[in-house]
């Protein structure tokens, strides 16, 4: 059976601030690398983005997706589907917005002050998803790990740029959630691309919109992670380090008293 490839989680130099390539400079490497498509997730206002946040909105947000547009141009010279989406951060946190338009940012000038349970509300509202990225990633930018273990529809259980316990713990804390699992380069450089450094999700059948990717995570369709092997993915083992505190929110940003690892291990707080 044909299994049609994407990526789900990277970034332009148009918009985010870490990113080293133009968006229509990853079209040629992903189609050499046989993807189907691909999804811009460019940090978003509270994250790393590139945009001057003094702008006013109207152009901070056209300057945004420029990224994007320059990709999807490029791609559709190709035949290449480009799709949209935002990575948000928080307090190190961060989480992969899907569905959305840049209709709906200009429309929403306020989204800056949103807490995590009010963008997660109005993102369903308008039809999309939210994803939370590498969930137990340890930084030097944050001091905690924040889960949303209510408000989240999907985990990426494989990012390219993990460690890869922090991996395990992802896709363990999405299967103990019964939330369907992703995984994603998190890429932000089209001159340094090998095949085995990429993640990427595979799917019976091919996305026409982005509104076909929220469905299969809103839906729990079948889909397939790209080649988790051990080096990226080690097996589950009860006592793997968790590397920060951990903090769950619950609604209104309340917090939720539990044991995380017991939760890892055995499904409930």
């Amino acid at each position: 059976m044909t299994k049609y490839l994407y990526e789900t989680h990277m970034h332009t130099y148009q918009g985010s601030a870490c990113a080293r390539s133009r968006g229509a400079e990853y079209i040629k490497p992903y189609i050499d690398f046989g993807y189907t498509g691909i999804i811009i997730t460019d940090h978003f206002f509270k994250g790393n983005t590139r945009p001057d946040r003094s702008l006013p909105w109207t152009e901070w947000v056209h300057q945004f997706c420029s990224g994007y547009e320059d990709a999807k141009n490029e791609g559709d010279k190709h035949n290449f589907p480009v799709f949209f989406g935002i990575e948000e951060n928080f307090n190190g946190d961060e989480y992969l917005i899907y569905g959305i338009t840049k209709e709906w940012l200009l429309q929403h000038p306020d989204i800056p002050q949103w807490s995590r349970s009010r963008l997660a509300d109005e993102v369903h509202a308008f039809g999309g998803c939210m994803v939370q990225a590498h969930p137990f990633r340890s930084r030097s930018y944050n001091t905690a790990i924040h889960l949303l273990p209510d408000f989240v529809d999907g985990i990426e259980a494989v990012n390219y740029g993990n460690v890869p316990t922090w991996n395990t713990l992802a896709l363990q804390y999405a299967r103990q959630l019964h939330l369907p699992f992703s995984s994603g380069s998190d890429n932000h450089d089209a001159g340094n691309m090998h095949y085995d450094r990429l993640g990427g999700i595979m799917l019976d059948q091919p996305l026409n919109t982005i509104q076909d990717y929220v469905s299969v995570i809103l839906k729990k369709k079948a889909m397939e992670i790209k080649t988790p092997s051990v080096e990226i993915l080690p097996p589950w083992q009860e006592g793997l380090p968790i590397d920060l505190p951990v903090q769950i929110h619950g609604k209104n940003d309340t917090r939720i008293t539990g044991d995380i690892r017991r939760f890892l291990e055995l499904g409930k707080f």
